[in-house]
């Protein structure tokens, strides 16, 4: 078996890896770079096959591990012959995210991953292990072909909400592994990469102190595409004596799960609100059908202000103006629940400043998506692979300093695995 990654040894992102075996060969993930900017166009990789004026039969599918866009954000560009998979929750919420953001994906797929139930894919075998990871639905790969087994790691972390798999996996890790293809986003340039951040239960736990100490409502900004976190601040939020506002999107994101411990628009304590940007859509693409659904659990602007204490609103900058024009603000105190570096990109710092101009105070309450380097190590020690490759990492040359047998490469450099 053959190794090439495309992108991803020398960056967060943009991950692409080509795998070749007896003449076949199978991609792992083909995403978008962290640094693109909005509406900027990225080739796709040097991949034979990939586009329709090249049509190559020996390129057997793409495998997306999760639904971010530095995962899969280049698939709208691949040609409609080439087979692509993904777990079926990922699909669903990629399908139903199109109605609200440009990063939706509403594609056919050709098959979805089963945890640890192996599939081939002609000389590859593949059994997918699924991850903890803010990405709901996130998998790792181990890859089989003649007589070599890699196994890519995917995204992942020992701290959300189902820290719990990621203990399955230390337990039961694939074995005879020759390559660990190991994601390695904690690991940077900087000392305190090595530090242990909070986990999903510690946001929780300063969401409700926080809650409970707000005099008005709780705005908190959060992706709701992250499920965890979504189940976080409900949990919180019914803790502290509040109930969930939610919008459309973040209600729809809880129904692709298609799971019913996810907190649902029609649970008793979550309310959802249609910001305006949201009901012009709505209107436009005449989707009332997407109303519909949640009809009995709307809430309206004077509700907000009557209740504003004993509420929790997923809240997003584009919603300022008409959340000020209701009046619901008296009193509120602002969460941001994202990767804090977004408050140095220039719409994090326009929200602090209307934010402070309004006297309303902000806490950081986050906990990241992926692993802290001591569980990189309890993985690399589990597994005891031959070899460790970096890949999703912007300090490749510091994987050395924590792990065994590390082994660089560079992208588009072909390798044996």
């Amino acid at each position: 078996m053959n190794c090439r990654i495309h992108r991803g040894t020398n960056e967060i992102g943009a991950t692409c890896v080509e795998l070749e075996s007896d003449g076949r060969r199978i991609l792992l993930d083909l995403g978008l770079p962290l640094s693109v900017a909005d509406g900027q166009e990225v080739p796709l990789p040097r991949v034979r096959g990939l586009v329709a004026k090249e049509p190559d039969p020996t390129l057997l599918g793409v495998l997306v591990s999760h639904p971010h866009p530095d995962h899969f954000g280049l698939l709208p560009q691949v040609a409609d012959h080439v087979p692509l998979y993904i777990g079926a929750a990922a699909g669903r919420i990629l399908r139903e995210a199109t109605f609200f953001s440009p990063m939706g994906l509403d594609i056919e797929w050709a098959g979805h991953f089963e945890h640890r139930k192996p599939f081939r894919l002609g000389p590859f075998t593949i059994t997918p292990y699924l991850n903890d990871h803010s990405g709901f639905d996130a998998y790792g790969f181990l890859v089989e072909a003649g007589g070599r087994r890699l196994y890519y790691s995917g995204d992942f972390r020992a701290h959300g909400r189902k820290s719990a798999i990621f203990r399955e996996l230390i337990r039961k890790p694939p074995e005879g592994v020759h390559v660990l293809l190991l994601e390695g986003t904690h690991i940077r340039d900087e000392a305190d990469g090595a530090t242990q951040g909070p986990s999903e239960q510690d946001v929780e736990a300063a969401l409700i102190d926080t809650f409970r100490d707000t005099e008005g409502m709780a705005l908190v900004v959060f992706s709701a595409q992250n499920i965890d976190r979504l189940v976080s601040v409900y949990r919180a939020a019914t803790q502290s004596g509040r109930d969930l506002v939610i919008d459309l999107y973040a209600a729809t994101m809880a129904r692709a799960t298609g799971r019913d411990t996810i907190p649902q628009a029609e649970w008793d304590r979550v309310r959802v609100y249609l910001p305006r940007a949201q009901r012009t859509s709505v209107i436009r693409e005449r989707a009332f059908e997407r109303t519909n659904t949640v009809r009995s659990q709307r809430i309206y602007a004077e509700e907000l202000v009557m209740r504003r204490s004993e509420l929790v609103m997923l809240f997003r900058a584009s919603m300022c103006g008409e959340i000020e024009a209701t009046g619901c603000l008296e009193g509120a105190r602002a969460v941001w629940s994202l990767w804090p570096g977004y408050l140095r990109e220039p719409s994090g710092e326009r929200l602090q400043r209307w934010l402070a101009d309004r006297g309303i105070p902000m806490v950081i309450h986050h906990s990241s998506g992926h692993a802290h380097i001591p569980d990189l190590v309890r993985l690399a020690e589990a597994g005891g692979p031959d070899r460790i490759v970096p890949i999703h990492s912007p300090a490749a040359d510091r994987f050395g300093d924590f792990l065994p047998r590390v082994e660089r490469r560079q992208d588009q450099e072909p390798w044996k695995v």
